[in-house]
């Protein structure tokens, strides 16, 4: 048995070490087989292609497209395994795949295959009817012809070169309607995938140029099909619509332009579906008058449009700054604006009236006939008064008489031309007249004078010393007066319908009061704000919060000024929010107040306080706030000599136990018993 089991060892080792010797001069085993895959396996030329592959056991590799290298010689990565990225080569697409080959020495790789389909692109992707874009195609059949279509509409043919590409076509957009079509190629094989290419729309105007009213025509392509298409400047719609054929034009529409600023604007055309288009158009400015004839003063209303948004408008009468009604003028947001002048001094003959603003101008022509006017024809006591003429002798005094009074003296210009003012005489109420003349030429005029009312001051307190004048009412009347609905003390105008009367302002509610003044004819009215302000709320001075107080205690405050003087009311309560009041005196008149033995309080701790609160009323009744709260308490009060009487039983108390206590402290101990013995 051990001769077996050591015969045993032996072999085995000597096998062992024969193996050892023998398998490095083995023959090579065969050649590694290994696959690559590809991301895409179809495309057109430009496709970027991931290729990957593992198990390599050479040292490099390279990549061949249809024999094309793609992929020079690449170490290989540690491990064998491939991860790269190639772009095909610019080939003719055919009938077969293209293979794309990797070679990797020592390793047998199987090939993989790529088909090349034809792809186009354009130079724009975005336009309008009627544009030239450029077309370029590759991956097409080399050598043959090519057909390029705008949605199924072959629009041009070209044909390709030996590697299946053509470049720079020209195609013309046709007519279409808005939104996305499609643009794509064919050889004989077949079709391209189609390149979006989107439409607009876009419309042709008549006129860049144009004045508010005026007329332009728009035509447009590019539009949805069918479809209702409106108009507006900067938004304003403007009336009238066009209607689309089936690839979305429209013809010559007339339409009108809207009230708008001046300057470049924004014309749109939108059809039903959104689709829009613009144009800048140009408005001007344009004028129109009315009178455009008439005398001197005449007052002439002028109206203009296409001027500055919100700008300031100028107007000049023969060249000359002219005053306006509005004062200054003032286009609207639309450019547009209305005001009025009167028409100076001029011979007879045609004017110039012109609108300008920073940037525009608009001019119309008045034609002046020689007369006078005066203006105003009504008003108050002391209105200022201008009479105006022509064709009166030139270099002449001017007379104006107020009834039979002079008022004043002008004189006329080389033309005969005068301006004259004054003022109305003090006169009563009704109408009066006024004459101008030069002894030979005279004209007459009516002037209305009317009641005015002025009141001096405007505003106060109660007691206010206030003084009310009056002009133009009836002569040698009786005027009644009202404050608010308080009769006052009459009074009578003097033979002119004048009056003048002085009273104190009574007590009465803060704000606005009215004052009432009539003849029993006239009735005017003027307005006194009384005063409104309420007073500053009290300070509480005394008692100190929480400090006991007698119950006839004197509550005092600090005083209060108001120039329509003041009362106070005081509240005390038992809780913080005075929903339970056992005191409320109003209309005091002084800042301190003694509660009366028949308020008195009744006796509380501290936990449980009295509360109290003063607020100011002036006499026009304004209110202040409620002063901060605060707190005091009752406690039970005695008199000196029950205070003496108990100070005096306590000392009595402690003394008869002080003598207690020593009498006990020195009390003698009693005598040791003695022990005794038991024999």
């Amino acid at each position: 048995m051990k001769l077996s089991r050591r015969f045993y060892i032996i072999a085995c080792t000597v096998i062992f070490t024969t193996l050892t010797i023998l398998i490095p001069a083995l023959p090579a085993s065969a050649a590694n087989i290994t696959n690559v895959a590809l991301s895409v396996t179809s495309g057109p030329p430009g496709t970027l292609v991931a290729i990957t592959g593992s198990g390599f056991t050479a040292t490099s590799y390279t990549v061949a497209f249809g024999g094309v290298t793609v992929i020079p010689s690449t170490t290989m990565p540690v491990g064998g395994t491939i991860s790269n990225a190639f772009i095909v080569p610019t080939l003719p697409r055919t009938g077969i795949p293209y293979n794309v080959v990797v070679t990797a020495t020592g390793d047998t790789v199987n090939p993989t295959t790529f088909i090349i389909i034809p792809a186009i692109w354009l130079s724009v992707s975005t336009g309008v009817v009627a544009d030239e874009i450029h077309i370029s195609g590759y991956g097409f059949l080399a050598s043959t012809s090519i057909e390029i279509s705008f949605d199924s509409n072959s629009i041009v043919t070209t044909s390709s070169d030996s590697s299946g590409t053509f470049s720079n076509v020209d195609l013309t957009i046709p007519s279409a309607t808005a939104g996305w079509h499609t643009i794509s190629a064919r050889d004989y094989v077949g079709s391209s995938p189609g390149v979006v290419f989107v439409v607009s729309p876009k419309i042709t105007l008549s006129t860049t140029t144009g004045t508010i009213g005026s007329s332009i025509t728009c035509s447009g392509n590019g539009f949805a099909g069918s479809s209702i298409v409106s108009f507006s400047l900067d938004g304003t719609t403007i009336s009238g619509t066009a209607t689309t054929n089936s690839n979305g034009a429209f013809g010559t529409t007339t339409l009108t332009i809207p009230a708008i600023a001046g300057g470049v604007h924004t014309f749109q055309a939108r059809d039903a579906s959104g689709n829009s288009a613009t144009a800048d158009i140009t408005i001007s400015a344009s004028l129109a008058i009315n009178p455009n004839n008439g005398p001197s003063g005449t007052t002439v209303t002028v109206t203009g449009s296409g001027f500055q948004t919100n700008g300031t408008i100028s107007i000049t009468y023969n060249g000359v700054n002219v005053t306006t009604n509005p004062s200054p003028v003032t286009a609207n947001n639309s450019g547009s604006f209305t005001a009025s002048f009167t028409a100076s001094a001029l011979p007879a003959g045609i004017y110039s009236v012109v609108a300008s603003d920073v940037t525009r101008t608009a001019s119309a022509q008045f034609t002046s006939i020689a007369t006078a006017t005066m203006t105003p024809v009504s008003g108050s006591v002391g209105t200022s008064i201008t009479a105006s003429g022509t064709g009166f002798k030139p270099k002449s005094a001017v007379y104006a008489n107020f009834d039979d009074t002079q008022v004043a003296l002008g004189a006329s210009d080389i033309n005969g031309n005068f301006t004259i003012t004054f003022t109305a005489s003090s006169s009563s109420t009704g109408t009066h007249q006024i004459t101008i003349t030069d002894k030979t030429n005279t004209l007459k005029f009516s002037f209305n004078v009317v009641p005015s009312l002025s009141l001096n001051p405007t505003s106060g307190f109660v007691g206010t010393e206030i003084t009310i004048s009056g002009t133009g009412f009836a002569s040698k009347h009786t005027i009644t007066f009202k404050y608010d609905t308080e009769e006052l003390s009459s009074s009578s105008t003097d033979k002119d319908g004048a009056f003048t009367v002085v009273f104190k302002a009574p007590v009465s509610k803060g704000g606005n009061r009215l004052i009432t003044v009539s003849d029993g004819t006239s009735t005017l009215t003027a307005t006194f704000a009384m005063d409104a302000t309420a007073p500053s709320a009290p300070q509480l001075l005394l008692p100190q919060p929480l400090i006991k107080a007698n119950k006839l205690a004197t509550l005092d405050w600090q005083d209060v000024n108001d120039p329509s003087g003041v009362s106070y009311t005081l509240q005390i309560a038992t809780d913080a929010t005075f929903s339970i009041l056992i005191l409320q005196k109003p209309g005091l008149t002084t800042s301190a107040y003694t509660i009366a033995e028949e308020e008195s309080l009744q006796s509380v701790s501290k936990k449980t306080p009295y509360y109290w609160r003063v607020k100011a009323i002036d006499a026009a009744s304004n209110e202040s706030a409620w002063s901060t709260p605060s707190t005091f308490f009752v406690g039970f009060v005695m008199s000196d000599w029950v205070q003496y009487v108990i100070f005096g039983v306590v000392a009595v108390l402690f003394g008869v136990a002080g003598y207690m206590l020593a009498m006990l402290r020195y009390r003698p101990k009693p005598p040791a018993k003695k022990e005794t013995s038991s024999e």
